[in-house]
Formats: C-alpha cells, structure tokens, sequence
C-alpha cells in the first residue's frame, strides 16, 4: 500500500483536527502518499494548506471521491462529515476506516455499522475500542468490521518546553472547546481556593457565551480567549505553570495533554479516562477524584516550585516516549498490513 486518503482537513487547534496533522506527519515519514479531500469548500484558507502541499500531500477538491483509487484506505478522523458521506465513499473503497476519538459512538456511526459502510474501526484507546466493539459488532454480526489500535504520533517539537515563566505572577490554564460539557460546573471555586505565594494568573484558551452560561464569568484575574485566533496554544502554554482542568467528559485520548507535557505546563486533571493513560500521578502530573483534591494538588505546585519543574520534566520526556514516531510508525504499519 502506498496510498492513504482522509477525507478532511487537518488542524492547529482542536483534538480531531490536530490529531490529524500529526498522523500525516507520520505517514509522511513513512514514505507513503497523502491524499486529502477537503470536506469544505473553503479549504485553501485552512492555516495548514500551504505546508500541507509543501510537505507532499496531494490536496484534491472538495468531497472530490472519484480521485480515490480502487481500495484505498479511506480514514475519517471523528468526522461527521465522513460519516454522512460513507455512502458514496464505499462505492470506491471496501477500506473506509473511521477514527472515534469520542468516549461515545455516534448515532451515524451506528447507522453506518447496521449498513455495512465502515470497513474498520480505529482507537488510541484500547478500553475505549473494547466498549465500542462490544456495541458495534452486534448491529451487523455478518459484516466482519475491523477493530484496530493505534500509537498516536505527537510532534513536540511544535511544542517546545518552556524552562522559564513570568516570576512574578503564578499561571493556572484550562484549554478544550468552548462546549459547555467540557466545563466542569465547579471550575471557578476550583480556581479561586487553591493558593499560591505569588499572584495568581488565570488564562482560559477556548471560552465563549457557552462557556460563561455554565460555570459564569471569569474573575478580574482570569483572561479568556476565544480561540487559537486569539492566543496560540504555545503562547498559552508559555503563561501556565499549571494546567487546572476539572472536566464533565471522560475524555478518550486528550491532546491537550501531549501539549501541556511539551511545553511544561503540569497537568491536574480527572482521574479517569484518557488521563490515566497520560499522567503518572505524582511524576508527570496529579490524578484528582475531587475538588479537594484538585485544590490541594494546585497549592502544591505554586508552593513547590522545584517539584513541579521536576515533573514538568518528567511529563515531557514521558510524553515524548508515548507519542514517539518509532511507536507510531510501528502501529500504522501494522493497521496499514491488517486492511482488506
């Protein structure tokens, strides 16, 4: 094979999107063909088209699907546009491959399931590939669908690690969309009681109306940002000695965490889901089951500033062993040889 096709867009902020840009990274790397066909038309003023087409990726028009060669593979990465045009994708290709990063299936998903449309199904996480397969299989037993398990690649060179912050001020951060679900209805209170020797700073990268109406309006101390228009992830990170993310979700494989890692933003996060894989609790950063915890862990870090730079080391060469290009090369072969 030496082909792969994504229908989509890769990006520079937003799980889906950056998750993406860095598999075709690694695919690049692999020496194979990337092809993508844009799911908008709009999609010369994407901020990637340009390095796209100078890296070598063969960008063709928009849902151009006969530009697809005889099953190739196909892939969707948590696209609801894929999904919705799975029936004229599967007249070229036996190999539509779809990426859930979604702790949840979708309800075309399962459409697509019952109709035989999704050759294989691909995860970063196994206990969540585990829960989908058990979901999945039975609405058409018949079908024989893959279930197939990647090592996600993380570029962390786009993340360079920040050795040195504002040392007068002590930066806490959140970043994810602006949906209201990933908001935790406690995150303020959270913010406001853990205490820190310097003057605290607040910084939120992903924040609208939405946001507002669940947790209310930041403090005097607290800048919001709508999104990377505004403020880039990396001069976000380079204002965060912590990240301070109480959340709604479980999330599956959060990006923001290879990120944060990166850059030397510690990670205080719920213990459960994706953040179980990513954090070692007390290495790399703190697990929390409640907002006790979430409080004390934060106080710990402004008040131990040579053991938060120790982890942050930590957490960036963990990161880097988890999202290495060896690892993920490695597993996309292997994804790549077990298609039809």
């Amino acid at each position: 094979m030496n082909d792969v096709y994504v229908h989509g867009f890769p990006g520079l902020y937003g799980g889906a999107g950056t998750e993406l840009h860095h598999q075709i990274l690694a695919w690049l790397a692999m020496k194979l063909r990337v092809h993508i066909i844009p799911t908008n038309a709009g999609y010369k003023g994407e901020p990637l088209y340009k390095p796209m087409l100078d890296a070598g990726v063969i960008i063709h028009e928009h849902d151009q699907f006969s530009a697809i060669e005889k099953d190739a593979p196909v892939l969707g990465f948590c696209n609801a546009e894929f999904l919705q045009r799975l029936p004229a994708i599967a007249e070229r290709t036996r190999n539509t491959v779809f990426v859930n990063c979604m702790t949840w299936l979708f309800d075309k998903e399962k459409e697509a399931m019952k109709q035989g449309l999704i050759g294989a199904f691909l995860y970063q996480n196994d206990e969540v590939m585990a829960n989908h397969k058990a979901a999945l299989q039975p609405l058409n037993p018949g079908k024989g669908a893959k279930f197939l398990h990647f090592a996600p690649y993380f570029d962390s060179r786009q993340f360079p690690f920040v050795e040195k912050r504002d040392p007068n001020f002590f930066g806490v951060g959140r970043v994810s969309r602006q949906d209201t679900d990933k908001f935790s209805q406690n995150t303020l209170h959270i913010w406001e009681y853990f205490v820190s020797p310097r003057e605290k700073r607040g910084y939120m990268l992903g924040f609208d109306k939405r946001s507002e109406g669940k947790i209310g309006k930041a403090y005097w101390w607290v800048t919001t940002y709508v999104d990377q228009h505004q403020c880039s992830q990396q001069e976000f990170y380079k204002k965060c000695d912590i990240i301070l993310q109480p959340m709604d979700t479980t999330e599956n494989w959060p990006r923001i965490g290879f990120e944060a890692m990166s850059s030397g933003s510690v990670l205080i996060v719920d213990n459960r889901g994706g953040w179980k894989k990513l954090v070692k609790h007390g290495v790399t950063g703190w697990l929390c089951n409640t907002q006790q915890e979430f409080i004390y862990y934060a106080s710990r870090m402004a008040f131990e500033p040579q053991l938060r730079k120790q982890m942050a080391r930590a957490a960036r060469a963990w990161g880097e062993q988890l999202g290495s290009l060896e690892s993920s090369m490695k597993s996309w072969k292997k994804v790549f040889n077990e298609l039809p």
